[in-house]
């Protein structure tokens, strides 16, 4: 099967990239300097995904809809973009490779992890491109960046992915479809409180503003619930070492922490080599890349004792494989079709098929008319139920209001690493659980 070879091709370097995290020393998100010759646009679905749908019309079609995807290929966050771009171009395949009577391409940006470069393929897909939309980008940063040309360029911008309310306020173009940075970690603090029983905790992070619109909603309904906060440990970005940050831990019932990428494979790996695994569980505030599946599969070659205290780990996102839901199921069904196996443990399958949802309801709405201000009124007005559950857009917000699902780490029985189900908490607003 064609689809089982590409996702096999795209397990390889994954696995290939994980090793290189976990080998490297802590690294942050810096914009990659690489020339702006070397970016590559590509369109897509590419000839080997581009099979016929089975729910692709034999009635003649009506002209192109171009849609734009900025992802980062190459640089820190190789690993996320390629899944990104997989799971994108998969879902308007899923739907038949059309929508209102109008074939749908992707036209595909490498922003190699740089801001700079994102913001220039953004520039390129709508004065060159033409797309009516623009797809991603998935880093922090990178969305603020691009977020600010979209707002003389006017075309909706959607975000797949959770963002920053302050990236998504003050802009009619940005769609936070992804939902809004506070409402994982709130309803995690939920969780730990109500379900795990956790009276004190410890907060361990990076020190940034886009790491602490994690860790503060965290902490701001875990005190709200009656639970206490004894300690704050805030390192750099990078990270050459997290001892002096692990050093000042509190006894507590647990550590509530997020990293990302090699960053995060240090701090497991140092919260099990100076003991602490044995004091307290380490939980997540956000999934991301600190428990999605290339963390577990890096300390599976690296430290296999840290990837053994991984293992149960639990952590709040937006979609999960278990969900036990018609859409949901749906969607798995026709995933595994495609590639023979499940989808790898990370929100961005299950997330770019519910912004595709979305998009698709809107432009059902329009008639097929990408006119910019019809366009991101009808996307504001859907309300859609997908893979990930319920989404829609409660009081003018820019961010969905989102079902949120806490899950745990677990290794399936064909040694690949992902999340199981343990609760889903519904419709979840943008700025936090019961706000």
């Amino acid at each position: 099967m064609k689809g089982s070879k590409k996702m096999k091709k795209i397990t390889a370097v994954l696995l290939a990239l994980c090793l290189a995290f976990s080998l490297a020393a802590c690294g942050g998100s810096k914009d990659n300097e690489a020339s702006k010759e070397s970016q590559k646009v590509v369109t897509s679905p590419s000839e080997e995904s581009a099979e016929p749908s089975e729910d692709v019309s034999e009635e003649p079609l009506g002209e192109t809809i171009k849609i734009g995807h900025i992802v980062d290929l190459t640089g820190v966050e190789a690993s996320t973009g390629m899944i990104a771009q997989q799971s994108l171009e998969f879902a308007v395949k899923a739907i038949g490779g059309q929508i209102a009577g109008h074939p749908i391409e992707i036209i595909v940006g490498d922003a190699q992890s740089s801001s700079a470069n994102a913001v220039d393929l953004a520039r390129k897909m709508v004065e060159s491109d033409g797309v009516v939309a623009i797809f991603g980008p998935t880093q922090i940063g990178h969305k603020t960046a691009v977020a600010e040309y979209i707002a003389t360029a006017e075309i909706p911008l959607i975000f797949y992915n959770g963002t920053p309310l302050y990236t998504l306020e003050g802009n009619d173009w940005v769609v936070g479809a992804g939902g809004a940075t506070p409402q994982m970690p709130s309803t995690m603090a939920v969780y730990c409180y109500e379900e795990l029983g956790y009276r004190s905790v410890n907060i361990l992070s990076m020190d940034n503003l886009g790491y602490r619109s994690y860790l503060n909603p965290f902490m701001e309904e875990f005190v709200a619930l009656g639970g206490e906060i004894v300690s704050e440990q805030w390192a750099p970005i990078p990270c050459a070492d997290w001892t002096p940050y692990q050093s000042g831990i509190k006894d507590a019932d647990a550590t509530v922490a997020w990293a990302s990428g090699s960053d995060a494979i240090s701090l497991w790996q140092a919260w099990t080599d100076v003991g602490l695994v044995d004091r307290m569980p380490l939980v997540a505030a956000m999934h991301g890349g600190f428990t999605d599946y290339f963390v577990p599969n890096a300390l599976s070659k690296a430290n296999p004792a840290a990837l053994e205290n991984m293992l149960g780990a639990v952590a709040p996102i937006l979609w999960v494989g278990d969900i036990d839901t018609p859409e949901n199921n749906e969607f798995m069904a026709k995933w595994e079709e495609e590639y023979g196996e499940r989808p790898v443990g990370s929100n961005l399958p299950g997330a770019c098929y519910q912004s595709i949802l979305l998009f698709k309801a809107a432009l059902e709405a329009t008639g097929g008319e990408t006119d910019p201000e019809q366009l991101i009124e009808a996307i504001f007005a859907a309300d859609v139920t997908g893979p990930e559950g319920h989404l829609f857009f409660a009081d003018g917000s820019h961010a969905a209001t989102k079902d949120v699902h806490i899950v745990q780490v677990v290794q399936l029985e064909d040694g690949t690493f992902n999340y199981s189900l343990l609760k889903t908490y519904k419709d979840v607003p943008p700025a936090g659980y019961g706000k």
